[in-house]
């Protein structure tokens, strides 16, 4: 198969064979234009994310080919997010949501928030916990240092240097899809948490009935996620990294109607133009929402005790 000059093509990163199913194909857009806006958190754009495939192997769903390593890493490097920032509010809530999952496994001790943003999650968490977040942005994590006075570094697990074993919580929040090798990173992770420790995490479902329902257009597909987890295949490799699943649930989110709304943008007029007028007449814009439409996986999973 021939691939454009910034495209490589990879193999499955669960079961390592490279043999796919290709599933659909929206082309990505050329890398500039792809590095300047859709590596933000907030972005809407739910269209040009490339050719997804399915493993033949294992199933797991993942982009193939995919932009160059140092093309990804450019793009959150340089990327800027006031939009994700200007919902606040909403963030801080759903932080909380998530901290009262935290809470049922661990009620204290050292927190480590892996694409931590702009830490909004970190400033609740450390009401409980010792937090500390990476971020590859240098926006977010000048965000989250200048105006949160969060502990974060600038850049990857590799460039922060934690110690082994050294956290009693990890936590990702629509973190690992991301990832260009989530095996690794699962890994990587596992070694930083205290035999007994927990990961939290949240990702898209694949398997989840919009997504089945949507297909193409489905807005889990973007351009920065790289890969789609299924709940077998998430479990598999968390598996293979030492973890343990030890709950699994649909997550929900709350957001303003006007934030929900803008979601909309990619959606056909026919959705979003009666939806628009609804919201607009009934004046609920700035109002909270909360929606569970159950294709987001909220994960917390147990670091393997050593035998």
């Amino acid at each position: 198969m021939e691939t454009a000059a910034h495209l490589e093509l990879v193999p499955c990163n669960l079961c390592g064979r490279d043999e796919f199913t290709v599933l659909f194909n929206s082309p990505f857009k050329v890398p500039d234009d792809q590095a300047a806006g859709d590596f933000v958190a907030s972005t809407d754009r739910f269209d040009a994310y490339g050719q997804i495939v399915r493993c033949r192997g294992c199933g797991l769903v993942y982009t193939n080919p995919r932009p160059l390593p140092q093309v990804i890493a450019g793009g959150y490097r340089r990327s800027v997010d006031p939009e994700y920032a200007s919902e606040d509010s909403s963030r801080s809530i759903n932080a909380h949501l998530s901290l009262h999952v935290v809470r049922r496994f661990a009620k204290a001790g050292r927190l480590l928030d892996v694409g931590c943003n702009t830490g909004f999650f970190l400033n609740a968490a450390r009401l409980d916990f010792e937090a500390h977040g990476v971020e590859p942005s240098e926006w977010a994590s000048d965000f989250a240092r200048s105006r949160l006075r969060l502990d974060v570094v600038t850049g990857t697990l590799d460039q922060a240097g934690f110690p082994p074993a050294h956290f009693d919580v990890v936590s990702m929040n629509d973190v690992v899809e991301h990832f260009t090798d989530p095996q690794a990173a699962l890994r990587q992770v596992a070694g930083l948490i205290r035999p007994g420790g927990h990961l939290y995490l949240v990702t898209p479902n694949i398997q989840s009935l919009s997504a089945r329902i949507l297909r193409g257009r489905w807005w889990g597909l973007r351009p920065a996620h790289l890969y789609y987890f299924s709940p077998a295949t998430l479990e598999r490799m968390l598996r293979q990294a030492g973890f343990e699943v030890v709950l699994r649930k649909s997550y929900g989110r709350i957001f303003t109607w006007g934030y929900w709304l803008s979601r909309l943008q990619n959606y056909p007029a026919f959705v979003r133009g009666p939806v628009g007028a609804l919201v607009k007449a009934l004046g609920v814009e700035s109002k909270f929402l909360y929606l569970d439409t159950r294709d987001s996986m909220e994960v917390v999973a147990r670091r393997a005790e050593p035998e």
